[in-house]
C-alpha cells in the first residue's frame, strides 16, 4: 500500500504546481544556470605588442613542448604578434570565411533537413565557434567555453580560454599562467561546458611559418631604418675657399637648408643634390616581403594564385582548387567536433537545444549556379527540352510571362548575317543582335572555335566577316590590361576613349588575320575533321602565346602614357626625359644603343615599350638634352598620349590587311561596338548600363538624364554605343534605350547657345528621333528660357505627334529640373492632354 500524503502535502504540491506554471521559461533557464555560479576561474592577461625575434620563437616552442611542464603563454603571445601581419591575416581569412559562410543543414537519419532547428544556429556565437575550431589548425590546441545563456535560454557567446590559462596534458584550467593546480575541464561538473579542439600537444601551422613572419617584420623594420637614414638624399656644398670661417658658415647653412629651402652663396659656390639617389634600393626590401608573403600563401593556401593580383588565370585556377581541398578538410574538422562534442553539450546546457538531439550537422555540398550560369544553361538546353514556366520564375526571380518557341537565336542570327552581306560587302547586323551582351567563358570559347572552323570550311563566311567571338575575346583581354594600367577614370577621359577605339580596331585586325590563316588551310583536299583540328591548334596558339603578350604590351603602353601625362605636369621642374634600359644581357642591342639619350619632354615621340617584351623606360631628369641624337632601332615608335593609339600602324595585323579590304574591316569592327560590355551605375533598385563606347560628347548629359529616367520609370536605362560612320557605313546612333536595348530613345538637351525657343527645340528633337527610328524621344528643357516652357512643349508635341506622322515615336519623356513627365502618343491625342504636363 502506497504512502499516504497529508492535506498539507496536497496543498504544498498544488501551490508548487501553480507557481511553476506561472514562472516564465526564461527565469527557469536562468535559475537552472545559476546552479554552477560561474565557469572555471582564470585571469585574463593584458596583451603586449613587444617586438619578437627568432630567439622568442625558439624559447616559446621549447616551453610549449616541455614534456614535464608545458606552458603555452609565451607561444600564445608570439602567435598574437604574428596575427598583426596583414597578409597572414588574409590567408587565414581565406581558410576561415569559407567555413563560416558554407551552406549546411541539420538532418535526421532519413536525410530530411530541419529548418526550424537550423535557426537555432543562425546566431553570431555560431560564427565565432566556426572561427575558433578552424583557427586551431593554425594556433594549435584551443579550448572553448560554452557557458553563458541569454534570457531566452540560448547561447549568449562562446569564449576562447587563453592558451596560457589551461594545461591540456592535465586537462585543467589555471587561474594564473604559472599555477600548478587548477580546475578540471575534462572531468567533473565543468566537463559539459568546455570543448578542447586538437590534441594536447598540437602547436598548429603557425609554428612552421613563424620564422618567415619574423624575417618579414625585421625586413620592414630595416626598410624603415633605411628610409630614415637614406630616404632623403644628401646635400653637398661645393666651394673653392679653404678657410675655416667659410666652411663653418656653409655647414650651418646646410644644417638649416632643408627647413629654409634657400641658401646665400658666393662666387662659384654651389649646392648639389644627387639625382635619382638610391632609386632602386627599395627593391631588396620589397622582394623580401613578396617572398615571405608567397611562402605564407603556399603553406596555408597551397599557392599564391588566390592572393597575388598578378597571377595568371591558369595557375590561379590550380591554386584555387588546392585551396578548395583545404576548405574541405576544415569542413570535416568542424562537422566532427560539432556532432561529437558540441551538440551533446548544447543539449545538456539548455532545453532550447533539445531539437538537435536526433539531428546531425551536414554541409550542403550541392553546387549552385549563378544567375548567369542558370540563364546560360536554359539557353543551351532550350533547343532540346521544354521548361516549366513557374519553376523558371522561381529559380531566376525574373518576371517571365511566356516562353518563346526558340530561346537560343544567337546562332541563327550569326549565320544569317554572314550569309547576307550588303551591297558594299559589309556584314549586316540585325537589330536583335544589339540586345546581346557577351561574356566569354572557356566552354563557349571552345564552342566558338568549332562553329568558326565549320563555317570557314563550308564557305559560309569571308575573312572580312569578322567573327564576333574572336573580336570580343581579343578586345576583352587588351582592354582589361589597359584599364588596370590606367586605373580610376578609365571610362571617363577622352584619351582613354581613343585607346579603346584603337584597341577595338586592333582586335578586329587580329581576328581578320587569324581567319585568313584558317581560310588558308582550306585547300579543298583536307577532310573536315582534320581541318577543324588544325584550326583549333592555330586558334589555341594565338590565344596561349600571342594574346597574353599583346595584352601585356597594351597595359605597358597605357601605363607609359599615364606616366608621360605626369611628366608634362612636372616639366617646369624636370624639363627632360632620359632613356634607360635594364642594363643586363637580355637587352636588345638596338635598344642598348639608346641608353642615356636625353630629350625634352615635349619632344618625345616614342614611349616604351618599343617592342614586345621590352623593359626599357624613361625617367625624368634635369640633365641637358643630348645634341644630335634621336631614338633609333626600335620596332614600335609611338607616344600613345599624343597619338591616342595603343597599337600604332606599324603593327603587323594592320599592315597585313590589303588596301581594298581595309575599309570593310574597319566598318565591320566598328559594328562590334553594339556587342561590347556595359559598365553599370545603380539607381535605387534600377541600373543604368553605360556601353564602353558611349558618345563622350553628350555623355554627361546622357548619364544624368538616364539616372532620372531609371528612378522615375522604374526601368533599367541603357546608354548605347556611338558608331563612327564612314563613306560606306551609315548607322543610326540613338543615345539610349529604355528597359531593353531594342526600345531606343533619342535624348535632346536644351542648350541656350544653340536653341532659340522651346517650340523649335521640340520640333527638331521629335524629327531627329523619328529619323533615328527611335520609339521614344527624351527632351530635357531644364535650361529653356520660357517660364511656361512645359506648356509650350506640350502644345508643340501634340502638334508634331497628333496623327499618323512620325510613326516611330510611341512615347515622349520631358525633363524639367528634377521633374520627369512621361506621356504616350495616345495621351497626347486626348483633348485634355495638358493635364499630363501639370506639375504640383
Amino acid at each position: 500500500m502506497g504512502k499516504k500524503i497529508g492535506i498539507i502535502g496536497h496543498i504544498g504540491n498544488a501551490v508548487e504546481t501553480v507557481i511553476l506554471s506561472r514562472v516564465k521559461n526564461n527565469s527557469l533557464y536562468n535559475e537552472y544556470h545559476k546552479r554552477s555560479e560561474k565557469g572555471a576561474p582564470w585571469k585574463r592577461q593584458a596583451q603586449t605588442m613587444e617586438k619578437k625575434e627568432i630567439e622568442d620563437l625558439t624559447k616559446s616552442i621549447m616551453s610549449a613542448t616541455d614534456p614535464e611542464n608545458p606552458r603555452r603563454g609565451e607561444l600564445m603571445r608570439f602567435y598574437k604578434s604574428m596575427n598583426t601581419d596583414l597578409h597572414l591575416g588574409s590567408c587565414v581569412d581565406n581558410r576561415i570565411l569559407p567555413i563560416q559562410c558554407a551552406k549546411y543543414n541539420l538532418v535526421d537519419k532519413d536525410g530530411n533537413a530541419d529548418e526550424e532547428a537550423k535557426r537555432l544556429l543562425e546566431k553570431p556565437w555560431f560564427l565565432e565557434l566556426a572561427r575558433l575550431v578552424v583557427k586551431s589548425t593554425f594556433e594549435g590546441t584551443t579550448l572553448i567555453e560554452l557557458f553563458e545563456l541569454n534570457e531566452k535560454g540560448e547561447i549568449k557567446e562562446v569564449i576562447e580560454i587563453p592558451q596560457g590559462n589551461f594545461l591540456a596534458h592535465k586537462g585543467i584550467i589555471v587561474n594564473e599562467e604559472w599555477d600548478e593546480n587548477g580546475v578540471s575541464y575534462k572531468e567533473g561538473k565543468y566537463s559539459n561546458y568546455y570543448v578542447q579542439i586538437g590534441n594536447d600537444w598540437s602547436l598548429g601551422l603557425y609554428a612552421q611559418i613563424g620564422l618567415i613572419v619574423i624575417a618579414k617584420k625585421l625586413g620592414l623594420g630595416s626598410w624603415l631604418s633605411y628610409i630614415d637614414k637614406f630616404g632623403v638624399p644628401p646635400v653637398f656644398a661645393i666651394t673653392e675657399r679653404m678657410d675655416t670661417t667659410r666652411r663653418d658658415e656653409l655647414y650651418d647653412m646646410l644644417v638649416n637648408f632643408r627647413m629654409n629651402h634657400f641658401a646665400v652663396l658666393q662666387g662659384s659656390e654651389k649646392i648639389e643634390i644627387p639625382n635619382n639617389y638610391n632609386v632602386d634600393a627599395y627593391k631588396s626590401f620589397s622582394s623580401l616581403n613578396e617572398y615571405a608573403d608567397s611562402l605564407m600563401s603556399k603553406r596555408l593556401l597551397g599557392g599564391t594564385g588566390t592572393t597575388d593580383e598578378k597571377s595568371y588565370v591558369g595557375s590561379a585556377e590550380v591554386h584555387e582548387r588546392l585551396l578548395v581541398y583545404r576548405n574541405k578538410v576544415d569542413k570535416l574538422l568542424f562537422r566532427y567536433y560539432f556532432n561529437e562534442e558540441i551538440k551533446p553539450r548544447l543539449i545538456k546546457l539548455s532545453s532550447v537545444y533539445a531539437p538537435l538531439e536526433n539531428l546531425s550537422f551536414e554541409y550542403d555540398e550541392k553546387e549552385s549556379l549563378t544567375l548567369t550560369g542558370i540563364l546560360n544553361a536554359i539557353k543551351d538546353l532550350s533547343q532540346y527540352y521544354e521548361f516549366d514556366l513557374e519553376e523558371l520564375v522561381k529559380v531566376t526571380g525574373l518576371p517571365i510571362t511566356k516562353l518563346k518557341a526558340v530561346i537560343d537565336t544567337a546562332t541563327t542570327e550569326t549565320t544569317s548575317q554572314k550569309k547576307n552581306p550588303d551591297a558594299n560587302g559589309q556584314r549586316v547586323v540585325s537589330p536583335q543582335a544589339q540586345t546581346e551582351v557577351y561574356e566569354l567563358f572557356a566552354a563557349t570559347w571552345d564552342k566558338a572555335i568549332d562553329r568558326l572552323a565549320n563555317d570557314i570550311y563550308d564557305g559560309k563566311v569571308k575573312t572580312t566577316d569578322l567573327d564576333k567571338d574572336l573580336v570580343l575575346k581579343n578586345y576583352a583581354a587588351f582592354n582589361q590590361e589597359a584599364k588596370k594600367a590606367w586605373g580610376k577614370g578609365y571610362y571617363d577621359e577622352s584619351i582613354t576613349r581613343q585607346f579603346r577605339e584603337n584597341i577595338l580596331q586592333f582586335a578586329g585586325a587580329k581576328a581578320h588575320d587569324l581567319m585568313k590563316q584558317l581560310d588558308g588551310l582550306n585547300t579543298g583536299k583536307t577532310k573536315k575533321e582534320d581541318f577543324i583540328n588544325q584550326a583549333k591548334g592555330i586558334v589555341n596558339k594565338h590565344n596561349e602565346q600571342w594574346l597574353s603578350t599583346e595584352a601585356k604590351f597594351a597595359g605597358d603602353c597605357v601605363s607609359s602614357a599615364q606616366e608621360y601625362a605626369s611628366y608634362i605636369k612636372d616639366v617646369d621642374i624636370y624639363p627632360n626625359m632620359k632613356y634607360r634600359t635594364m642594363g643586363d644581357g637580355e637587352v636588345r642591342n638596338s635598344h642598348a644603343a639608346n641608353e642615356g639619350l636625353i630629350i625634352p619632354v615635349n619632344e618625345v615621340t616614342a614611349l616604351a615599350p618599343f617592342d614586345y617584351g621590352c623593359r626599357c623606360w624613361w625617367e625624368q631628369t634635369t640633365e641637358k638634352p643630348t645634341s644630335g641624337k634621336t631614338i633609333k632601332g626600335v620596332k614600335f615608335s609611338n607616344n600613345p598620349y599624343k597619338t591616342g593609339k595603343v597599337f600604332n600602324d606599324e603593327q603587323s595585323y594592320f599592315q597585313n590587311i590589303v588596301d581594298k579590304k581595309r575599309g570593310i574591316i574597319r566598318d565591320n569592327t566598328e559594328l562590334m561596338k553594339q556587342h561590347m560590355p556595359y559598365q553599370t551605375i545603380s539607381v535605387d533598385e534600377q541600373t543604368v548600363h553605360v556601353n564602353d563606347f558611349y558618345d563622350l560628347r553628350d555623355g554627361t548629359d546622357n548619364i544624368k538624364a538616364a539616372k532620372k529616367l531609371a528612378k522615375e520609370l522604374e526601368q533599367d536605362i541603357y546608354i548605347l554605343p556611338h558608331i563612327e560612320n564612314s563613306a560606306k557605313l551609315h548607322r543610326k546612333n540613338p543615345e539610349m534605350a529604355i528597359g531593353k536595348t531594342s526600345y531606343t530613345a533619342d535624348l535632346k538637351t536644351f542648350n541656350p547657345d544653340v536653341a532659340s525657343s522651346t517650340r523649335k527645340f521640340v520640333a527638331n528633337g521629335v524629327n531627329t528621333a523619328n529619323k533615328q527610328g527611335c520609339k521614344a524621344v527624351v527632351l530635357d528643357i531644364s535650361k529653356a528660357p520660357e517660364a511656361d516652357c512645359l506648356k509650350i512643349a506640350a502644345t508643340k508635341l501634340r502638334g508634331e505627334l497628333n496623327g499618323i506622322g512620325k510613326a516611330n515615336i510611341k512615347k515622349v519623356v520631358v525633363i524639367k529640373g528634377n521633374t520627369v513627365i512621361i506621356v504616350t502618343r495616345k495621351q497626347l491625342a486626348q483633348k485634355n492632354y495638358q493635364k499630363y504636363f501639370e506639375v504640383e
